[in-house]
């Protein structure tokens, strides 16, 4: 069982709408719900290749519950869900239809346009208490893997992932870590199997503008989380390289071209086919190219996660692993 935490999850709702300009009254075509947040989309990857998890997440008020039953009934996944008092958030995304794309009209169609609830509040016996099921779900055993995305909704919050790599650290349980912002700047003592971020990401981390990180300011960040004992780190950076380290090696990926349908979730999937690979003994730069072939098939379907594993497997025996150079520090 892998054990998938989100500590800000969403009822993502798409709206599809013929083109459209601001101003205009728009008649949608169709709409769509998905339960979004970065672990439930992980979830939903890792359960596509084939794995038993378990989405950890707080929701609340009838967002929160129709959440629940989607996750079930859609997704085949069993929530370990906190209630809260605070309604769970939702995010509408409004989206010309494909039909219309493909009729390629001669003036520009508006880009999807996503429309975010503000963060809900989470109590401290909230936050407590999802700490305190996630103990109890390793307690009973089976628990192989603890992933963490995506970002948090208030300060009651922030100090969780630090509680739970502990808790899971203690039971020798691999940890898996893709957020940013006071979540990751929260992390010392004991620190993630794997982190992941993003390079606007990287780049708010170390307090720096987007176009002043350079390569060799995420090379000396990965060379950082690796004394403290992160097996693997990497950076990814859209349809750029990948640049990643394990050990002391310095690596990148360079992704595939692929059609660009939808990219939310590429992050998550990349972490999934990780995982997925390294639940099956494979070594960490093995396990890196499985996610990236995740992240790729991602990006060409619209529902994040909803990843087609022959696709996956095709794309990873066509990506290649640059060696950049071996380094002396530990």
């Amino acid at each position: 069982m892998i054990l998938c935490v989100t500590l800000n999850p969403c009822l993502d709702r798409t709206l599809e709408v013929p083109p459209w300009n601001p101003g205009d009254q728009v008649r949608g075509i169709r709409t769509h719900e998905v339960v979004g947040g970065k672990g439930n989309n992980l979830a939903r990857a890792l359960r596509r290749l084939g794995r038993r998890c378990r989405p950890v997440t707080f929701l609340g008020g009838p967002v929160g519950s129709r959440c629940a039953r989607l996750l079930k009934e859609r997704d085949g996944l069993e929530g370990l869900i906190v209630q809260t008092a605070s309604e769970t958030r939702e995010i509408l995304t409004v989206r010309v239809a494909p039909e219309w794309v493909a009729t390629r009209h001669k003036t520009p169609l508006p880009p999807p346009t996503a429309f975010f609830d503000p963060d809900p509040v989470i109590t401290s016996e909230e936050a407590a208490e999802l700490t305190r099921q996630v103990e109890t779900e390793m307690a009973r055993g089976g628990v192989e893997a603890l992933t963490l995305s995506g970002s948090s909704p208030g300060p009651t919050t922030h100090g969780l992932y630090a509680e739970l790599i502990a808790l899971a650290k203690s039971r020798r349980v691999p940890v898996f870590l893709d957020t940013y912002g006071p979540p990751l700047r929260e992390i010392w003592g004991f620190w993630p199997t794997v982190i992941q971020l993003n390079r606007d990401e990287a780049a708010d981390h170390l307090e720096l503008p987007r176009d002043q990180l350079d390569d060799q300011r995420v090379w000396e960040l990965l060379a950082r989380w690796a004394r403290h004992g992160v097996v693997l780190g990497l950076v990814t950076d859209g349809p750029r390289p990948v640049l990643a380290r394990v050990g002391r090696h310095q690596v990148a990926i360079d992704p595939l071209a692929v059609e660009v349908i939808n990219p939310i979730g590429s992050g998550d999937c990349l972490l999934a086919g990780i995982v997925d690979a390294w639940l099956a003994g494979a070594e960490p730069l093995d396990a890196l190219k499985r996610g990236v072939a995740c992240s790729l098939v991602n990006v060409s379907v619209w529902d994040a996660g909803a990843i087609d594993p022959a696709a996956v497997a095709s794309f990873q025996e066509r990506l290649r692993i640059r060696h950049l150079q071996r380094t002396e520090d530990s």
